[in-house]
């Protein structure tokens, strides 16, 4: 595995660091690649959460980072959100299923996601 970092914000309060990785997958079957991705994303961002980080970004969390929003801001943020959500986006066509789950069931299929 290739890893590099680079630091492209300082704040009073820390700094935006960018974290790169590869992984040489000619020997994982190509059904797995994702999965291990996945999982060594999902462990990084737990160490992240351990020292103090988060998931903020200003390009939004998206579907990809969306499992990690409880650790990241507080239950009522979600409740906010998917407020918002299904007053101006009913049918659910802008940003589908981007930051909020669309029901319980996502979000624990997403959650539970095991390699």
């Amino acid at each position: 595995m290739f890893v590099s970092f680079r630091v492209t914000q300082l704040y009073e309060t820390g700094a935006a660091v960018y974290v790169y990785f590869s992984i040489k997958y000619d020997e994982i079957p190509m059904e797995k690649v994702v999965d291990i991705y996945e999982d060594v994303e999902h462990r990084s961002r737990e160490a992240c959460f351990l020292y103090g980080g988060s998931i903020s970004h200003h390009h939004g969390v998206g579907k990809l980072r969306k499992r990690f929003m409880a650790k990241t801001a507080s239950p009522i943020n979600e409740t906010f959100l998917s407020g918002i959500k299904s007053s101006i986006d009913p049918k659910n066509v802008f940003g589908a299923n981007n930051t909020v789950y669309k029901n319980e069931e996502e979000k624990s299929k997403d959650i539970d996601h095991k390699v």
